[in-house]
């Protein structure tokens, strides 16, 4: 066998070679390298004591979290129905690239699972009432995965820089959990957000109306994205109103020619402009880790509930909504409703409210209670505990209560309000007619305290609703020593109001400025209006007989109105009418909803319809004059047009 020599030079070159191949090889797995490729995301579980096992999400770090030692603020992130936290078809995410967003803006972004059960596909436990299955509440989750991120990574633990995003589905979650935790986030960002929901657990769940919300949202900086072309496009449309109804000044509306989506495919240009968003909230708000300073409200579906540190406890056992009105040191508002906005009170409801951490600690307070159902005034001492917080109990009915020491000054907010007419002055109403001289009073309530009382108060009542005139806006009135319900001189309002094309809200919103000798407080309050439609002829009604598939009414059947009988009223044989009137031979306070949705194959929008009771002494042959309406529905984008008339009805004794 013939052996070959290698040159000394050839060895040499073979050397280097080697030499130089090992020092590649070295830089690919290098630790530079390696981050280099790490992945964009981990999907990560831990165990949920909310769902009873693993729960699992996704969560972007941004470059630097291992080295760095910081904090870091966090998005929440939340899918679309038929997604899950790894997938969001009609989003059109594109994950790998979200990791240069989460890296550019320097945050954590965690993508939650809505998913309920591994058997059922819709997610989040909201929608009609037949997608409600299932005792699991997203306003339990929510604050548990919060919970679990804070412990686990280097988060800053605190509302000012801690945000919720969500499309879709994930998106009416978004500012759903926005106002259900206004202390816990600062931002929410709506892509295509559906606009109501059923919400709540299987045997006791309410409509959430997102346009009649805002009242939850005014502490968080909010962005609603709606496309030109998506199917919810009209429905949104209803919610922007809303907000602009609500006056709600965090509020930005995004408007794009697209359909339903974030993103066009393999882009993330809006995703960023969400993200950029938050970020800029981040950087701009004070930080206020559950706490605030500013007067604040909230409506609640719960019977019990925690917001802003208050703690409430109720025996509610029906659908509808707490609500805790004006709240800060000196008082708050405490009211019922059965829907958004300002449905009927519950008669039955009791509750136990713990304040926030507030007041000196140990020290006494006067505590002053006007249960407006029966009118009455009642004076109480309670003392703080060792942590500043007061304990009341509230009985049935709705309150205004205040909180003050005997050193405190007096403190006017409104209490009640009537309308009235020049050419009828003895008719009180809640509503206010297309008319030059609807008269307005308002009334006020001093629920402070009784040092340096004025000798007189001046009020001075505005709107930023066009269709309302007001003349002569400043009354002035005289307060005596002790008087704590005054009265004020009515104000003349005129009103052009037109009835909204869509389910938009209708009712007119007030400010009133009240000075009392130089110290200004500010308060308001909606009207509803009794629109001038045309009279709505073909009425059927429901007293328990069948007209379509079926029967609401309770009564004799006879297709009759007999006094005491529960009704519904019908244009035709098809559209069940939604009412409204404040005759006092209808007992408003008994009135139902009757939901429905109008065929548009997405669950999206609901119909309500109105079930009244007739008083059993209603006089024979009294006529009711209801404004009354009713809804169309067209599909893809979905919209719904609201037809609006007058019917009036004779009663029979019965």
């Amino acid at each position: 066998m013939k052996t070959i020599a290698l040159k000394p030079v050839f060895i040499r070159s073979f050397l280097l070679i080697v030499k130089a191949v090992f020092a590649y090889c070295t830089l690919l797995i290098s630790p530079a390298a390696v981050a280099q490729v790490s992945p964009p995301y981990y999907d990560t579980t831990y165990f949920s004591k909310v769902f009873g096992h693993e729960k699992i999400y996704r969560i972007y770090l941004p470059a630097g979290y291992d080295t760095s030692g910081q904090r870091y603020p966090v998005i929440y992130y939340f899918h679309g129905w038929g997604g899950r936290y790894n997938k969001d078809d009609n989003a059109n995410l594109e994950y790998e690239k979200i990791k240069e967003i989460v890296d550019k803006y320097q945050l954590i972004l965690v993508m939650a699972d809505g998913n309920i059960d591994t058997l059922e596909p819709r997610p989040y436990n909201v929608g009609d009432h037949n997608d409600i299955k299932f005792q699991v509440q997203m306003k339990d989750y929510f604050p548990e995965l919060i919970d679990h991120i804070d412990a686990v990574y280097r988060t800053i633990a605190e509302r000012a820089h801690r945000a919720i995003m969500g499309f879709s589905m994930g998106g009416f979650i978004s500012f759903y959990l926005a106002g259900k935790y206004p202390d816990k986030v600062s931002a929410a960002v709506s892509f295509a957000g559906s606009p109501e929901f059923f919400a709540g657990y299987p045997d006791n769940h309410s409509l959430y109306p997102v346009r009649y919300a805002f009242n939850n949202l005014r502490q968080v900086n909010l962005v609603l994205r709606n496309g030109s072309l998506d199917i919810l496009y009209y429905l949104n449309e209803e919610v922007r109103a809303g907000a602009l109804w609500d006056e709600a000044v965090n509020f930005q509306y995004w408007k794009f020619p697209g359909p339903h989506m974030i993103d066009e495919p393999g882009e993330t240009k809006v995703y960023e402009e969400g993200v950029k968003f938050i970020a800029h909230t981040f950087d701009s708000i004070s930080s206020l880790p559950g706490k605030v300073t500013q007067n604040w409200s909230h409506y609640d579906l719960y019977k019990t509930f925690t917001v802003w540190d208050y703690q409430v406890e109720s025996n509610k056992t029906e659908p509808g909504f707490i609500y805790l009105k004006n709240v800060d040191k000196k008082g708050f508002g405490f009211y019922t409703n059965r829907w958004l906005p300002e449905g009927p009170s519950f008669k039955s409801v009791e509750a136990d409210i713990i304040t926030a951490p507030i007041y000196d600690s140990d020290k006494n307070y006067n505590v002053l209670n006007y249960n407006k159902s029966n009118k009455k005034i009642t004076m109480n001492k309670v003392q703080a505990d060792g942590e500043g917080r007061i304990k009341l109990h509230l009985k049935k009915g709705d309150h205004e209560m205040g909180i003050f020491t005997p050193a405190d000054g007096s403190e006017f907010i409104l209490s009640d309000y009537t309308i009235s007419f020049k050419q009828d002055s003895a008719k009180k109403s809640r509503y206010l007619r297309n008319i030059q001289n609807n008269l307005l009073t308002v009334q006020l309530l001093n629920r402070g305290g009784e040092n340096n009382i004025p000798g007189k108060l001046k009020m001075k009542i505005t709107s930023v609703d066009s269709s309302v005139r007001i003349r002569d806006s400043t009354v002035t009135v005289k307060v005596l020593s002790g008087q704590r319900i005054i009265t004020l001189p009515s104000i003349s309002v005129s009103c052009s109001k037109k009835p909204p094309l869509h389910a938009e809200p209708s009712d007119v919103r007030f400010h009133v400025e009240i000075n009392a000798s130089g110290t200004i407080s500010h308060d308001e309050f909606t009207v509803p209006v009794f629109f001038d439609a045309p009279q709505f002829d073909s009425i059927r009604i429901d007293d328990g007989i069948l007209i379509r598939d079926s029967a609401y009414g309770k009564g004799n059947a006879d297709g009759t109105i007999n006094s005491g009988e529960k009704i519904m009223l019908y244009h035709g044989n098809y559209n069940r009418l939604r009412l409204y009137t404040d005759d006092p031979y209808v007992i408003s306070e008994e009135e139902r909803l009757a939901d429905e949705i109008i065929p548009a194959r997405w669950p999206d929008g609901y119909t309500l319809s109105s079930v009244i009771k007739i008083s059993p002494g209603c006089p024979n042959n009294h006529e009711i004059e209801f404004l009354a309406s009713y809804e169309t529905k067209a599909f893809n984008p979905i919209e719904r047009l609201v037809h609006w008339g007058r019917v009036k009805i004779k009663v029979n004794k019965g």
